[in-house]
């Protein structure tokens, strides 16, 4: 049994059972402003000359067994040719070359 008494942007609730009025301020939300839309900008593609190769084991290939591959990436201005690596194959437990694979 509480009655809601409002004048403008100050209220008051009365507690009948306490006899005690209780104050409190409603604030009112601000208008939207014309620079507060929001952007949206979609992902453009990278314009370096960096490409993301994959080298395959070339020892593996040879004998049949499982390739063992690694991705890195490569500058193709300064490597125009196929990259030859020194890298671990876990297959055979020690390190082979690695040529790159299109």
């Amino acid at each position: 049994m509480q009655s809601l008494v409002r004048s403008g942007p100050s209220s008051a609730i009365k507690n009948p059972f306490l006899g005690s009025t209780v104050s409190y301020r409603v604030a009112a939300a601000p208008a939207p402003t014309s620079n507060a839309t929001r952007m949206v900008t979609t992902m453009a593609k990278k314009k370096g000359v960096r490409i993301i190769v994959t080298v395959e084991c070339t020892e593996s290939k040879s004998i049949g067994a499982t390739p063992s591959r690694y991705c890195t990436q490569k500058n193709r201005k300064n490597t125009p040719e196929r990259l030859e690596l020194q890298k671990y194959n876990p297959n055979l437990r020690r390190y082979t070359l690695h040529r790159e694979i299109k």
